[in-house]
């Protein structure tokens, strides 16, 4: 049996107006990729619709725009779904630093209660078993031949972070003696904090961008 197996993880990726909600910016799409038993399940995705246009410089990475969003669902409706989704749930990001602090701020901001399960960061396991550079999803795809998705868009990322963990976890395993899940997770961060030290501004890197 490997640690996956009999668990029900929830992928997450985001995609945002920019890079700090502490300044503002919000997210604009949201999407979710269930891993159950080690194998890639049921997916999601929305839109979400900001209290502000989104910048020029963000909707030139990943293509989102004022008019895409015009009608998609409020903050708070959203927050719920995920947090009804995902309750209980291990959570898995690619550079979690990036990702964690919008999603606090959209549940807070809709009175919901914050995540508070164990969280899985395939960029920690990317740089533990690759080394610190060359670890974007992108980069890690064709290191590890995996099918091809639309970059910088939340379910297309979420795919591809889902298909990098069960390559990594694997690896992890069988090369790192890994018997947990939690300690996965644990590890996963630790590589990401350590390595971080030595790389000013990482931690607020786009998703996906993480070296």
């Amino acid at each position: 049996m490997s640690i996956l197996s009999g668990r029900v993880l929830m992928v997450l990726d985001t995609e945002t107006t920019g890079f700090d909600p502490a300044q503002g910016h919000e997210l604009i799409e949201v999407a979710r990729v269930t891993i159950d038993d080690g194998k890639i399940g049921e997916e999601w995705s929305s839109l979400i619709r900001p209290s502000r246009p989104i910048p020029p410089d963000a909707s030139a990475v990943h293509g989102i725009t004022d008019a895409m969003t015009a009608s998609a669902p409020a903050p708070a409706r959203i927050a719920a779904r995920l947090r009804r989704d995902c309750a209980g749930h291990p959570l898995v990001f690619h550079n979690a630093p990036f990702d964690l602090p919008f999603l606090r701020a959209l549940l807070r901001g809709a009175g919901v209660a914050a995540f508070d399960a164990p969280v899985v960061d395939t960029l920690g396991l990317a740089r533990g078993v690759f080394g610190a550079g060359g670890n974007s999803l992108s980069a890690l795809a064709r290191r590890l031949s995996l099918p091809g998705e639309t970059a910088h868009r939340a379910l297309g990322d979420a795919r591809t972070t889902a298909r990098v963990l069960l390559v990594l976890a694997a690896r992890w395993e069988r090369e790192r003696g890994v018997g947990s899940l939690e300690e996965l997770a644990a590890s996963s961060q630790d590589q990401v904090r350590l390595t971080n030290r030595n790389r000013p501004g990482a931690a607020a890197a786009a998703p996906g961008a993480g070296p």
